[in-house]
């Protein structure tokens, strides 16, 4: 009996610590862009908290760790006292845990010391106010991602922080970017008696979107032709690196944009009633498949072919991703992303 061995997509050539290879790296988005450009104005205002909320997996997270800050940064011509905190490995269950997670977060040198819970909130204080002023502003950002996970007890928690942040006139600015689940928060908490939360951090809120349109598609995937470098500053890109005869052969992915919208709307769900927008991680996941098939000896022309997106995006679980948000559609519509 003849055995076969299957091919791994990453090709032997591609070094193991190729972005593509580790899936170590971060396309831009507009969804992106427009989380940053919600955020900046919330700062512009000194709100004292606001939602970022999505679907799972449309790219929030990403966008979080990589680009906001930066995003942030060139929006008020230089350093922004920023924090972020991914409560994902979090789910304090005493106030000492709690404010060692946002030491941790908060680069303080001895967060991992042990200390009394008071010892650690008066730490967190003072290098919070030292952040702050670093920036000059008398503010400090601070980012809760995966907020959803966040409890009742945290958030009263938060308010006191806030309350002491206030006693050292210095504003703390509290975003939490959240899923789908933390659309009814603000008015569960208050049902329930934390209204003073709800209306001290989830007084605004806006949508995450996932990509929308063909053009969106296009501008995502060209990233893989100008917006990225391997290795590091060789001016290299990513499709120009693993596919480099194709390359000179006018190969760019962001010709593929056409056929992969195609593929995403022909694998969504039966009776799919959500928006017409999707996953980051569906993108992602489809387009480097791609890129690696072609690194490895595939003819763009047969990758790249409709009938080849359509079985790639179906084997990254996008019928059961777009179901699930289906699922939420009723809250998708009433709370601002279209249907």
């Amino acid at each position: 009996m003849q055995s076969f061995t299957s091919v791994p997509l990453v090709p032997p050539h591609i070094a193991p610590d190729h972005p593509l290879a580790s899936e170590d790296y971060s396309l831009f988005t507009v969804s992106i862009n427009e989380m940053a450009t919600t955020v900046g104005g919330w700062l512009d205002d000194r709100v004292d908290g606001g939602v970022i909320y999505g679907p799972s997996r449309f790219g929030k997270s990403s966008g979080v760790d990589n680009w906001l800050r930066p995003l942030l940064s060139q929006r008020f011509g230089g350093y922004v006292p920023l924090v972020i905190w991914s409560h994902i490995d979090s789910g304090a269950q005493s106030v000492g845990r709690f404010h060692s997670h946002l030491l941790l977060s908060s680069r303080h040198e001895l967060a991992k010391a042990t200390r009394s819970p008071l010892d650690r909130q008066h730490m967190l204080v003072e290098r919070w106010a030292e952040l702050a002023l670093q920036g000059g502003g008398r503010f400090l950002v601070l980012v809760i991602d995966e907020a959803q996970h966040m409890t009742q007890r945290e958030w009263l928690w938060m308010v006191e922080l806030h309350s002491l942040m206030d006693k050292e006139r210095i504003r703390l600015c509290v975003f939490a970017i959240a899923s789908l689940q933390f659309f009814d928060e603000p008015v569960g908490m208050a049902l329930s008696g934390g209204a003073h939360v709800a209306s001290r951090f989830m007084l605004v809120s806006e949508p995450f979107h996932g990509v929308r349109s063909v053009e969106e598609l296009r501008y995502v995937l060209s990233g893989y032709d100008l917006g990225t470098e391997w290795p590091p500053k060789s001016g290299i890109s990513y499709t120009q690196g693993v596919a480099p005869r194709h390359w000179e052969q006018g190969f760019r992915m962001e010709d593929q944009a056409d056929n992969l919208w195609q593929a995403l709307q022909d694998e969504l769900p039966g009776k799919y009633a959500g928006p017409i927008e999707f996953p980051m991680k569906t993108v992602a996941k489809s387009a480097r498949h791609v890129l690696l098939r072609i690194a490895g000896g595939a003819d763009p022309e047969d990758v790249g072919s409709l009938q080849s997106w359509r079985s790639i995006v179906a084997g990254t679980g996008h019928r059961t991703l777009m179901a699930i948000v289906t699922a939420a559609a009723p809250r998708l519509s009433r709370h601002g992303l279209s249907a």
